[in-house]
């Protein structure tokens, strides 16, 4: 499944998330408006996604929740109400929320209450498109890798100049107090 580009590009801003169903664990983003919704989620294995407008959300939830009425800003505020705590929880998700694996489709289950009566959602997440996971794993894991490339590079050439200060100072005629005070390894 492909992402629009404004709703990946509000996604690529988003951190990755952890949440926790039963025995396993995920990474996600999720973006909520009074109108839709996005959910990128990932267990390193593979990759879903959903993205769902007013159309698709009313529809739904008439299946669903048949006894419920509710606007569709309603029924989106209470499910971001009820993921966003779950995110980032050291704890294992409760019963509100399950999720049911095929091939390449993940649904997230989510059972709870709202104005008193059972509320029930699906969220029907396909398998993410290789440009989506490039966007939001590689390309981030890539800038990171040169990030952290760049100051090793400038640590190398820290401790270059530390040892020709060192060895300076040796051939000045002083003593270093410290027996180890240049560097062993080899650096590139």
């Amino acid at each position: 499944m492909e992402l629009s580009q404004d709703v990946d590009a509000h996604l690529s801003k988003l951190p990755w998330q952890t949440l926790h169903i039963g025995d396993c664990s995920f990474f996600t983003k999720v973006h909520f408006t009074d109108s839709s919704y996005c959910l990128l989620v990932s267990d390193l294995r593979g990759a879903w996604c959903e993205q769902a407008a007013a159309d698709v959300i009313q529809e739904r939830s008439k299946e669903l929740n048949k006894r419920l009425k509710a606007p569709i800003s309603s029924f989106l505020s209470h499910l971001s109400q009820l993921i966003r705590p779950l995110l980032d929880s050291k704890e294992r998700t409760p019963n509100t929320l399950s999720c049911t694996r095929t091939q390449g489709t993940l649904m997230l289950h989510v059972k709870s209450q709202l104005s008193g009566l059972p509320f029930y959602w699906d969220f029907h997440c396909k398998e993410a498109s290789v440009s989506t996971v490039c966007r939001h794993f590689l390309q981030p894991l890539i800038a990171m890798t040169k990030a952290l490339d760049s100051q090793c590079q400038e640590l190398c050439t820290l401790l270059r100049r530390k040892d020709e200060e060192i060895q300076d100072y040796q051939e000045g005629g002083a003593v270093l107090s410290r027996g180890k005070a240049s560097t062993e390894t080899p650096y590139s």
